[in-house]
């Protein structure tokens, strides 16, 4: 993914601590990433020590990607990804927050776009439509949405945030149709807790 530049607050004067917001949103924090030296040993030690499951496995090329969760309410609250060298210090992956709406998450396109904001990208997991902002140093920020819909992570697809909301749910109706293991996000939950019960 490389580093990104904020060329949209070069020069900018910027009050960390405004109570004012330039975006209209109400973010709420929802799961990290992370960049790991040892998926195995990492996945023994989120699962094993501190009780997460694992609720989907991402393969890309030879490389894994794990997605860990303790919540009914979210598919995955910490996300293991290779990447980190035996050497380098600690790293961060992404950092997500939730956003009230698919319009709201528009606008936040439309007015980061106009701020001049550069290196931005955004996707349509099916589950969820995510849109990925660098920060001034690099890290990823991610603002998602939820939709009504699991499904299977290999099913990810662009997402163009230029689209009329109803274009972007048509887009993603399909995904549902088209990939098997789609479910409502209820269903998902329900099979969920039955591996939770199972575990005890």
């Amino acid at each position: 993914m490389g580093i990104r530049v904020w060329s949209g607050y070069v020069g900018r004067n910027v009050v960390a601590s405004s109570v004012n917001s330039v975006l209209p949103l109400q973010p709420s924090f929802s799961h990290l990433g992370l960049y790991v030296k040892s998926l195995s040993v990492m996945e023994r030690f989120y699962c094993d020590v501190l009780g997460f499951y694992v609720t989907d496995r991402l393969r890309n090329g030879d490389q894994e990607i794990l997605f860990l969760s303790r919540s009914l309410l979210e598919h995955h609250q910490i996300v293991l990804a290779p990447g980190r060298s035996e050497t380098s210090a600690s790293t961060v992956n992404q950092v997500s927050f939730e956003i009230e709406t698919l319009p709201k998450l528009i606008d936040a396109f439309q007015a980061l776009t106009q701020l001049g904001i550069t290196g931005m990208e955004s996707l349509n997991h099916g589950g969820s439509w995510s849109l990925y902002v660098p920060d001034p140093e690099g890290n990823t920020i991610e603002l998602f949405v939820r939709t009504d819909w699991y499904v299977p992570l290999h099913a990810m697809t662009g997402l163009d945030l230029n689209q009329p909301e109803e274009a972007i749910r048509q887009q993603t109706v399909r995904m549902v149709q088209q990939t098997p293991g789609s479910k409502t996000w209820e269903v998902w939950r329900q099979e969920f807790q039955k591996r939770m019960d199972q575990r005890g």
